[in-house]
């Protein structure tokens, strides 16, 4: 059972190095963190590892609920998921799949469904067909993403179970 900070840690690794694609649409990132979406941790110029690490917990582990999932494996994905696409896009996905209202909370009813859900893993890989479909309407839409397409289709691949 992976542990949030060795969820945190993996997710580092997806992300690598810094870059600074034109097409990225978050602008300057490090260890994930884009200068876009998290202008205070720039403010200095860089963001440092422990830092990204803060943001990860309180961003997309606890801020939008992901530590109240019980199935670790599902967990990972759902955090994984927030970092590359938006948590309450996640939390949608997920509520689609399990058949609650889509509000993007994970609320109650929505961590309700979950927890009784019999075959996780299967709930598990409805969210990674969900995300790779995503990912090919974002090419569709704009083709010029897809320089990103075989990153995302590996890192949503890495969760089939």
């Amino acid at each position: 059972m992976p542990s949030i900070e060795s969820i945190i840690t993996d997710i580092l690794k997806r992300e690598g190095a810094a870059t600074n694609d034109p097409l990225d649409k978050g602008g300057r990132t490090t260890f994930g963190i884009s200068e876009k979406a998290n202008p205070e941790a720039w403010a200095d110029g860089k963001v440092t590892e422990e830092e990204a690490r803060a943001i990860y917990y309180r961003k997309y582990v606890t801020g939008p609920g992901f530590d109240k999932v019980q199935d670790s494996h599902l967990q990972a994905q759902l955090i994984d998921f927030g970092v590359n696409s938006g948590p309450q896009l996640a939390i949608m996905r997920l509520q689609e799949i399990v058949g609650v209202t889509v509000d993007g909370i994970l609320g109650v009813n929505t961590l309700a469904k979950v927890a009784e859900t019999i075959d996780t893993r299967l709930l598990n890989n409805r969210l990674v067909a969900s995300r790779v479909k995503m990912f090919g309407r974002i090419v569709n839409k704009n083709p010029s993403q897809l320089k990103f397409l075989s990153g995302w289709l590996n890192r949503a691949l890495e969760f089939l179970n």
